[in-house]
């Protein structure tokens, strides 16, 4: 496994925890949070799709490469 392809996997399991985590904070319901807390949930459910696209990008394109 080449260098790009590792760190496009740790891209893709990063990008779908980001979704998880600013899914989560958006329905949530509780008493009010850390602002520092609420902008992560922000900022990761911005993100995650963008991260996940270099992710597939990276893994795949090591591919291609043959190494």
């Amino acid at each position: 496994m080449t260098t790009y392809r590792i760190i496009g996997i740790v891209l893709i399991v990063i990008g779908i925890g980001m979704l998880f985590l600013g899914a989560s904070l958006f329905t949530y319901q509780g008493p009010p949070l850390n602002p520092i807390v609420s902008k992560m949930g922000e900022y990761s459910f911005f993100w995650w799709l963008p991260t996940l696209i270099v992710g597939i990008g990276l893994t795949f394109g090591s591919k291609r490469k043959g190494k």
